[in-house]
């Protein structure tokens, strides 16, 4: 895994857009300042504009005061409390507050209200043209002010004279031109300021936006040239990346953090995964599906730790969950399993990890000749194991190996394609299956095929599993076949190779130089028994080797094979055990075919533990056969029954040699076949006897 560095941001990248800086700064600085002037102006405009409003609030009061005063004389003589004199006073009142606050707040500056109940804030009236007009009406108002307020303490006494009134008014009158000329000239003097700054206000303005306008659309004109020709330049880099993506035979994205995929990816990608429009897609969501929640979840700590800076390159490269990974493409068939490697490049913006580069391949042809070339291998090293086999044994068992085998996959072969639908019917054919299977997996294992009795065992834990499915369909079959094709190829294989060595007598040991027998058939397969299971057995065979009925012999030996291993695995105890209850380390197992006239009989005895009921007894109740209280009730004869009874063994965890449940199974119903008859006897610690007969045919 290789690190690949990125510097996005280099002296170089700046210099490219230090023109378009400067003149973006230029042009904001020349804005700001617009924009700082237009404010000043505009505050100055509403100082002057409230300035304005003050002044024209006192001129409007000089007004009223000098027509409430004029309507006071034309009134006089009326009654001072009648409405029309009430309300004139009033004015003249208000009309006198007002000129005396607004000529106070024109002088010193402060917060006014007017007549309108409109609130201004202004500053003191400047300038020596408008200070002097205000000390005029400041004068004015101060003799005004007197008379009228002498008038207003007298004005609604019933016995007072005209003269206050008369006196007020005639100041009025001579006060009246002075102040109207002062008071027009400072609001003269304000509008003049008024305007004049909100002349050069619009001016500035209108100069201002013109010359943005310009410096814009020369802005505009050349860097739009200047993007031009980088977009074209990005274009044409665009466009080599997207004939790189759409050529390159490797899917090439980038992932971030976030396991989100660039948008930016190769064509191959969508073939690979089967799936369009990657771009910002999650990887756990595009693998979803594709591989096992357990592969997903472990991807997406890997992944998690490509970020971390701490973990090593090389750790992590040998930590890749997607390596050869097995996919099921979506819309593809599901047996049609592709194999995708995925490769994990850190990248780097200097010292940071920025994001990962992804590189996936499709290398299931690779996986699937490697495959195919272990197969290979494997059947080469089976073929050599036959032959080596088939070497030293007895011709004649291995024609009847070939030929019982062949007879039972055709069995197996009818009862797959047998219809059936009710639960009996296919748990019948399960059982019928498995005695088969069984059958064979014993007669190779007592050959010493150990190939064979590989796959017979696979197909075993197969319908061992289907035994336990609580409701069975056609469909759970489907699996059986490939097991069967494989065991049909390679009897197919141990024929062709007895075929190709020839004859038809027994093929002599090349250790010993002795003849093979069916005592030294069965000394060997106890043998081997014995040592696979840590025990130390003796084995003796009385009576005849044949019945000279092809059918009886082999049924006989398939009984033999069954029992004895039973008697290996089940009764014979372990050298320790026997003599800790005074035995002979050694067990012994002795078989007896005799010649009885009308009948053959078969006897197998073994001198170990005899049959342990209360164990047949709590297995019934373990497997659910039995209630404790219906198992207490079963005597001895029942529990025998039990053990011939399909998938009844005393094991909890089968093995090679035991635990099926299937052995006395096969040995009932061939019995039954034959006609025969079965007995058993048997003592606690002591031996195991089953006797077995046979009618002539």
């Amino acid at each position: 895994m290789s690190k690949i560095s990125l510097n996005k941001l280099s002296g170089s990248g700046l210099s490219r857009y230090y023109g378009m800086i400067v003149s973006i700064s230029i042009f904001l600085v020349f804005i700001t300042a617009l924009m700082g002037t237009s404010i000043y102006l505009s505050s100055q405009v509403q100082k002057s504009t409230e300035q304005h409003y003050v002044a024209e609030q006192l001129h409007q009061s000089e007004l009223e005061l000098m027509q409430s005063l004029l309507s006071l004389k034309l009134s006089y003589g009326e009654d001072p409390n009648s409405p029309h004199m009430q309300t004139t006073l009033k004015s003249l009142s208000e009309a006198q507050d007002t000129w005396e606050r607004s000529l106070t707040t024109l002088q010193n500056g402060g917060l006014f209200k007017g007549s309108d109940n409109m609130e201004v804030k202004i500053s003191a009236l400047q300038g020596s043209d408008n200070t002097k007009n205000l000390a005029t009406v400041k004068n004015s108002w101060t003799s005004l002010s007197s008379e009228v307020n002498n008038y207003l303490k007298v004005a609604t006494s019933p016995t007072a004279t005209s003269t206050s009134l008369d006196l007020a008014v005639l100041q009025a009158q001579a006060q009246g031109v002075i102040v109207d000329e002062a008071t027009e000239t400072i609001l003269a003097n304000l509008q003049s300021s008024i305007q004049s700054r909100s002349s050069f206000l619009n001016t500035l303005q209108t100069v201002g936006i013109a010359i943005a306008m310009l410096y814009l659309i020369l802005f505009l004109v050349y860097f739009v040239r200047k993007l031009v020709a980088s977009d074209q330049e990005a274009e044409a880099a665009r466009r080599e990346t997207t004939e790189i993506m759409d050529t390159v035979n490797t899917g090439l994205f980038l992932l971030d953090s976030e396991l989100n995929i660039g948008s930016q990816y190769s064509k191959e990608l969508e073939n690979l995964v089967g799936q369009t429009n990657l771009g910002g897609k999650n990887l756990m969501d595009v693998l979803s599906g594709m591989i096992s929640d357990e592969d997903l979840n472990t991807t997406h700590a890997f992944i998690g730790q490509l970020y971390n800076q701490r973990t090593k390159e090389r750790l992590i490269s040998s930590l890749n969950p997607l390596t050869r990974q097995p996919v099921n493409i979506p819309g593809r068939d599901k047996n049609d399993t592709r194999y995708l490697d995925f490769k994990f490049n850190r990248v780097y913006h200097g010292t940071d990890i920025s994001r990962v580069l992804v590189g996936v391949s499709d290398v299931t042809d690779a996986v699937l000749l490697e495959q195919r070339i272990e197969q290979e291998r494997e059947q080469n090293d089976v073929q050599l194991e036959m032959l080596s086999t088939i070497l030293q044994a007895d011709r004649r068992l291995v024609d009847d190996f070939v030929r019982n085998v062949k007879r039972r996959n055709t069995n197996i072969n009818n009862v797959l394609k047998a219809p059936g639908e009710r639960q009996p019917e296919l748990r019948d054919k399960v059982n019928t299956m498995f005695r088969e299977v069984h059958s064979m997996k014993g007669e190779a294992s007592t050959l010493k095929l150990h190939g064979f009795t590989v796959l017979a065992e696979n197909l075993e834990n197969e319908l061992n599993r289907l035994s336990k499915v609580p409701s069975l369909s056609g469909e759970h079959f489907l699996g059986l076949a490939v097991h069967l094709d494989e065991l049909m190829k390679l009897t197919q294989t141990i024929e062709d190779l007895v075929s190709r060595l020839g004859g038809s007598g027994p093929i002599h040991s090349a250790h010993s130089g002795e003849a093979h027998t069916l005592a030294n058939y069965y000394t060997k397969f106890v043998s081997d028994l014995a040592q696979r299971n840590n025990k130390s057995v003796d084995f003796s065979y009385v009576g005849v080797e044949e019945t000279k009925d092809e059918t009886t012999d082999s049924v006989i030996r398939e009984i033999a094979v069954q029992v004895l291993r039973n008697a290996v695995v089940h009764g014979i105890e372990t050298p320790e055990e026997r003599q800790s209850r005074r035995k002979l380390a050694t067990g012994h197992v002795r078989m007896e075919l005799l010649d009885q006239g009308n009948q053959f009989s078969l006897v197998l005895e073994d001198d170990g533990k005899g049959l342990d009921y209360e164990a047949i007894r709590a297995k019934a109740v373990r497997i659910g056969k039995y209630s404790e209280a219906e198992a207490a009730q079963l005597g001895n004869k029942e529990l025998l029954a039990l053990i011939f009874s399909p998938g009844f063994s005393t094991l909890d965890k089968s093995t090679e040699d035991a635990g099926r449940g299937v052995g006395l199974d096969i040995i009932k119903d061939r019995v039954s076949a034959l006609g025969g008859k079965i007995g058993v006897s048997t003592h606690a610690g002591s031996y195991t006897r089953f006797s077995f007969t046979f009618p002539k045919k």
